[in-house]
């Protein structure tokens, strides 16, 4: 058994990741695996997320759990470390951001391990897709009936970020192939590791970045709209890659 240093630590915690339990009490994510359980967590809680519009609620609800997926494989490739991110290992808890509902996750569990070989790692990334976000997906989808196009593309984005920022290239925590690591991702060949799928619900969303009016550098325009917008005030929070503003200022 290992642990992560402390740095490492205080990384995962910027991004609301921590180490123990909760004082207080959260909602546990084996919860989000059944769609009338989801109906009433999204219901009761449309208020914080900031809409009256159960769809927008689920689709904000799906970008903030993304980060279990991209806090998992940040982990695993940029530090070769496997944290259990199993559902029943998993407590979500309200908080709050700049306004926006920003919940935190907390780890009953938070023993580390260290991967030995490629199928190790192949292993642990089913169990964060097919095994975990998926089946929050389709209880997702049973609960609204919004589209997964939408929520798998509200994960991409942030296991792309993972893979293309420069936040984590520094000193001790610089990875190794990670370009290898999100081909494998990205495969068609790789699918059913996702769950029942016929092609890759990520690879979809890997476009090129372009030039868009009035940004620096160039980004990658969604495909799906996330609903941020719709939130109350929202178009403060409105993504700098929507493909509604985007789209028409492509340059």
């Amino acid at each position: 058994m290992n642990t992560l240093t402390e740095q490492q630590w205080e990384i995962l915690r910027k991004y609301r990741f921590h180490a123990s339990a909760p004082a207080l009490k959260g909602e546990e994510a084996t919860s989000f695996l059944d769609g009338g359980k989801m109906n009433a967590y999204l219901s009761q809680r449309r208020s914080l997320i900031g809409t009256d519009d159960l769809k927008v609620a689920a689709s904000l609800f799906m970008k903030r759990y993304a980060f279990v997926a991209a806090m998992g494989l940040m982990t695993m490739t940029y530090w070769n470390k496997k944290l259990n991110l199993k559902p029943e290992n998993l407590i979500m808890v309200d908080g709050e951001k700049n306004g926006l509902w920003m919940p935190q996750f907390h780890l009953k569990d938070a023993s580390v391990t260290e991967f030995t070989s490629l199928e190790e790692k192949k292993t642990f990334i089913q169990s964060i897709f097919r095994d975990h976000l998926n089946h929050v997906i389709q209880s997702i989808k049973n609960a609204t009936k919004l589209s997964n196009l939408i929520l798998w593309e509200n994960i991409a984005v942030y296991v792309f970020w993972i893979f293309e920022s420069d936040d984590f290239l520094l000193n001790e925590w610089t990875g190794s192939g990670r370009d290898d690591q999100l081909r494998m991702l990205l495969s068609d060949e790789n699918s059913s590791w996702f769950g029942s799928y016929h092609r890759n619900p990520l690879a979809r969303y890997y476009s090129r970045k372009v030039n868009i009016e009035g940004m620096a550098e160039k980004v990658r325009v969604r495909r799906t709209c996330c609903f941020s917008y719709r939130l109350e005030n929202g178009e403060q929070y409105r993504c700098k890659t929507c493909p509604q503003t985007c789209l028409v200022k492509k340059t």
